[in-house]
């Protein structure tokens, strides 16, 4: 027993040292800098279950000592040790570190002000916790009117790629290329980002679009936020300013049929042109990024945005 409250008394130097690999440790839920009743109430709420609860959290609210998204004992002590206090490790989030959501560590970038996910969301849930409608079939996908998420090459319907990775898998595409969704989801209030962070409006893009030209990369868009690496037929990028661009492909809305991952990038935004939605999109074959507009039943990706 004694062998045991040592290990425990031990534990929070042990965290506090952690890998700077894993997401810094943030038990601050109400975002006050410090650690009270309404912080323990939420990691009490958490105990025993894995994904992050980030329903009126703060966005830097990160209550696991490890990457593995589920709250336990380990946890508990470590927050405990903090309790009634305004003091601890530095537990300050910042652009560039990993931010958890919905149970998964995203990378991030800044980029002359902004802060973007250096990747594209994954998550199967709205921003409230609600879970958003997986529609693995072709036609269902097709006549859909309200949100809805699948994985490249997941469920029914035809599967096209020119990617080296087998996309067709839906467990290497989830890896690679996180979700796709269609435009209904990106427009619902409930929202995608995790708390404090927003689908990139058209302007978002716009802002980004004029920074690269004031880099020397203007017309040359593509060749700055692709991926050195998985592109089809030479066509990578050198990911200059760290956005990591993927080749996710998309769902065509009108049969529900995947195509293009290796080939191109389709990435949503949340500004309404019409009765659709704009969109960038980077093609292997195009040095530039390509503005347009979809209907709403197209299933791009998504990138999120700090507020």
């Amino acid at each position: 027993m004694g062998r045991m409250l040592c290990v425990l008394m031990l534990l929070p130097a042990m965290v506090w040292a952690q890998d700077p690999e894993v997401p810094l440790f943030n038990p601050d839920f109400d975002g006050d800098g410090c650690y009270g009743i309404s912080d323990l109430t939420a990691v009490l709420c958490m105990f025993g279950e894995c994904g992050l609860m980030d329903g009126d959290a703060s966005p830097q609210f990160q209550p696991y000592i490890v990457g593995d998204s589920c709250y336990s004992a380990f946890d508990l002590v470590l927050f405990l040790s903090l309790f009634g206090t305004c003091d601890g490790p530095e537990l300050i989030w910042s652009c560039g570190d990993v931010l958890a959501h919905d149970g998964y560590g995203y990378n991030t970038v800044e980029i002359a002000g902004q802060c973007w996910f250096s990747e594209n969301l994954r998550s199967a849930h709205y921003t409230d916790g609600t879970p958003i409608e997986t529609v693995t079939d072709a036609a269902a996908w097709s006549g859909l009117s309200s949100g809805a998420t699948v994985i490249f090459g997941e469920g029914t319907g035809g599967c096209a790629e020119l990617s080296p990775l087998d996309a067709c898998d839906e467990t290497v595409s989830l890896e690679a290329f996180g979700r796709l969704y269609n435009g209904y989801a990106v427009s619902d209030g409930r929202g995608l980002c995790p708390v404090g962070w927003h689908v990139p409006s058209d302007e978002d893009w716009t802002v980004l679009e004029d920074v690269l030209d004031e880099m020397g990369y203007g017309g040359q868009e593509g060749v700055a936020l692709k991926t050195t690496s998985g592109w089809y037929n030479s066509g990578n990028g050198q990911d200059i300013v760290g956005f990591s661009g993927v080749p996710g492909g998309y769902r065509f809305r009108n049969n529900g049929v995947f195509l293009d991952a290796g080939a191109s990038a389709y990435m949503w935004s949340s500004s309404p042109s019409g009765g659709e939605l704009w969109f960038r999109y980077l093609n292997n074959g195009d040095l530039d990024m390509t503005r347009s507009d979809s209907d709403l039943r197209s299933g791009f990706s998504v990138r999120c945005i700090l507020d």
